[in-house]
């Protein structure tokens, strides 16, 4: 009944410090948890009643059983990359997402450097950009020089504010009604920054889910297949939908069933829009729909208390067992 998506994550390179060649070694850590995706396997007998197993769909028009059966790697739409010149090293830092994300950079264990600008240093990086962040040089260009360094990031624009122009669309078709089973608060799970200002909106599973608010979807997790209620087991694993609004903060639909968003990272989405289908994916003990707004706060996501609109067309604060209505 929950979605987080603070966990650290390590990578590694390396480099040489110059002009005498000293080992550099990069430690890079994010705060946001990796995205992580599943492979199909395909089932299916040849005309010769040959039974054959591919996690490639093979080309057939023979019967074919499919199934989702793990999970099988991990990938950022952030990397960092050290590039060097005869007299410095650029940290170079590659933004995929669709929307902006605040980076910051620190140096360890630094002999014989000078850094431009000065760290710890946050750069916010925008949308699909590539930009040149921290310039590392030696001091002293006849003696060794060495560093390590670390960075972690994190979504957002720390200087967005909410101002919604009106109170958010329930995030479901218009003619449909669903209760509101866990709200601001709740003790379940709603018990951290990122949720404490979350709903939970109980509906089966494969019911279309609207975008509550237009925007641009920022990033996506639409693979996993499994959810349930083990917390270390499940934490990481609910499909998700992040969607950057025009005052700079985001909101989650989370818990989404595999495979079924219908747009992509840097889409644009209007309020009402079928985004997805509803799931049970992730940390969940039941199929419903996690839906929170959140923002960049000192490196971290916080949620943000907001209205929805009333059976009445009205600005509602949510809370738990309302039944909220789109006409």
């Amino acid at each position: 009944m929950t979605f987080k998506r603070i966990q650290p994550r390590r990578a590694s390179a390396t480099g040489f410090g110059k002009p005498h060649y000293l080992w550099v070694c990069v430690l890079a850590m994010s705060l946001l948890t990796s995205i992580a995706w599943a492979e199909k396997l395909y089932k299916y007998r040849d005309a010769d009643g040959v039974l054959h197993y591919s996690n490639i769909h093979p080309d057939t028009d023979q019967p074919m059983e499919t199934k989702q059966v793990r999970v099988r790697g991990i990938e950022s739409h952030l990397s960092v990359k050290v590039v060097e010149t005869e007299t410095e090293h650029t940290l170079v830092v590659n933004n995929e997402y669709g929307g902006p994300v605040e980076v910051e950079f620190a140096i360890l264990d630094g002999k014989n450097i000078v850094t431009q600008p000065m760290v710890p240093k946050r750069i916010v990086v925008a949308a699909r950009l590539r930009m040149n962040a921290i310039r590392i040089a030696p001091i002293r260009k006849n003696k060794n020089w060495s560093y390590r360094y670390t960075y972690r990031y994190c979504f957002g624009d720390p200087t967005a504010e909410h101002h919604p122009p009106k109170a958010y669309r329930p995030p479901f078709q218009s003619g449909h009604a669903f209760h509101i089973s866990q709200a601001f608060g709740g003790s379940y799970s709603h018990d951290n920054a990122e949720n404490k200002y979350a709903i939970d909106i109980a509906m089966p599973e494969g019911t279309p889910v609207c975008a509550a608010r237009g925007g641009i979807v920022m990033d996506i997790a639409n693979d996993f297949f499994s959810g349930g209620t083990n917390l270390k087991e499940n934490i990481s694993r609910a499909n998700y939908m992040r969607i950057l609004h025009n005052d700079g903060t985001m909101a989650i639909y989370a818990h989404l069933k595999v495979e079924t968003i219908r747009v992509g990272i840097g889409q644009k989405v209007s309020a009402g829009e079928v985004i997805a289908e509803s799931g049970n994916t992730g940390f969940s003990s039941g199929p419903h729909l996690h839906f929170v707004i959140q923002k960049n706060m000192n490196l971290r996501l916080v949620s943000i208390p907001f209205k929805i609109m009333g059976a009445d067309g009205g600005s509602v604060t949510p809370t738990r067992n309302e039944i909220l209505t789109v006409y």
